[in-house]
């Protein structure tokens, strides 16, 4: 007799997050012209830009999405990160950081910059974030890896 049961697929190991705006609002503007709303490229992309409601639902999913992250990575809201190649002098470093959410988590480990791009994997097994920041005074972007903070991180203080 066959075995006709299909097998359960594993579990994704490790998952993607990111924040694109620019991305986002070309996507938009595609959308806009294939259906006909927008008459050209350039009107279309007029047309999502000007389209802050979609900036603001999407920033809401990336934020729900990062805290669950977050939250995966420590649910006391304690993180050890450690940064490199970060601002214009290139620079290497950690910190500790407590923050009850994604917004509090970006206002206290990310530069002070209104527009940046993030695209990160998050390791589920090992509950490890690791990510690149992208922005003005770091184009080729800055890398750095979220994880649990331990006892000995404090000690290093």
């Amino acid at each position: 007799m066959q075995n006709t049961t299909a097998a359960s697929p594993a579990p994704k190991t490790s998952y993607s997050l990111l924040w694109d705006e620019s991305a986002i609002i070309d996507d938009k503007a595609k959308d806009l012209l294939e259906s006909g709303i927008a008459e050209t490229e350039s009107e279309a992309f007029e047309m999502a830009s000007l389209d802050y409601d979609l900036i603001e639902w999407e920033f809401d999913d990336f934020l729900e999405e990062f805290g669950r992250i977050l939250h995966r990575i420590s649910s006391k809201g304690q993180y050890f990160v450690e940064g490199e190649n970060m601002g214009w002098r290139h620079l290497s470093g950690w910190a500790i950081v407590e923050a009850e959410d994604a917004r509090a988590f970006m206002s206290r480990a990310f530069p002070k910059t209104s527009e940046w791009t993030l695209r990160g994997q998050f390791d589920r097994k090992h509950r490890v974030l690791t990510y690149t920041l992208s922005h003005h005074d770091a184009p080729t972007g800055e890398r750095y890896t979220v994880r649990a903070c331990r006892a000995e991180d404090r000690r290093r203080q």
